[in-house]
């Protein structure tokens, strides 16, 4: 994974003080607009004469909403080139976003942009579980093999699942903090590759706007 893209991210986070994504977007002066015309058009990011904006379908629920706009948000910072140059990044129901690189690059910014570590970390029981691997590998034979760790790891995970069964899913992480699971799915591989062990894995899938657009209450004007 690229670190760039979370470490802009954490960057937008201290220049602005705020997760918000609107808020973001206001100070940037990144003009905001409802989607007018097409319905199945969750947002797009768009520049016309050196003016920047972004689009949303005024008919999201509240966590599509500010999801769709951390997401456009990364376009414009990662893609504003492209998009100069006519190119408007359209996020659809029917987009694959794991078959492009620009859109799995505002996939991760908008995850980190939204969620921090500890809005993670502490609800799926981390930091329990950190204690307890410490605790396990303390009490490793000092040559014992990969094979052996592996095994030790794993009868740990089972054992702390079992016994933490009321942990707090993916899903009810996304639900606290308004925003779509799929970015909670995301976060959790950040960190991953920040290095944390994690006792719960993320499920990745790339039509998750598809999914999520099949729950958009639609109204036609």
């Amino acid at each position: 994974m690229n670190t760039r893209i979370i470490d802009t991210a954490d960057a937008v986070v201290r220049r602005y003080k705020t997760r918000n994504p609107e808020e973001i977007i206001s100070q940037r002066a990144i003009k905001l607009k409802d989607i007018r015309f097409c319905h199945d058009l969750l947002g797009y990011y768009t520049v016309m004469l050196n003016c920047e904006y972004i689009d949303i379908n005024p008919n999201c629920t509240d966590a599509q909403r500010v999801s769709a706009l951390a997401h456009e948000l990364g376009h414009a910072l990662f893609d504003r080139k492209h998009a100069s140059s006519g190119q408007a990044f359209q996020d659809t129901y029917f987009y694959s976003l794991d078959n492009s690189k620009a859109e799995r690059r505002a996939n991760i910014f908008a995850a980190e942009l939204l969620l921090s570590d500890d809005d993670v970390l502490k609800p799926i029981g981390y930091y329990e579980f950190n204690a307890d691997r410490l605790k396990m590998e303390k009490n490793l034979p000092s040559h014992c093999s990969s094979a052996y760790r592996a095994m030790k790891y794993q009868e740990l995970l089972q054992e702390f699942l079992y016994m933490h069964s009321g942990v707090i899913t993916p899903a009810e992480i996304a639900q606290s903090n308004t925003i779509e699971k799929h970015f909670v799915d995301f976060k959790l591989n950040i960190l991953a590759t920040k290095g944390y062990q994690l006792p719960v894995l993320p499920e990745l899938h790339s039509d998750f706007l598809k999914d999520s657009m099949k729950n958009c209450e639609v109204t036609m004007d």
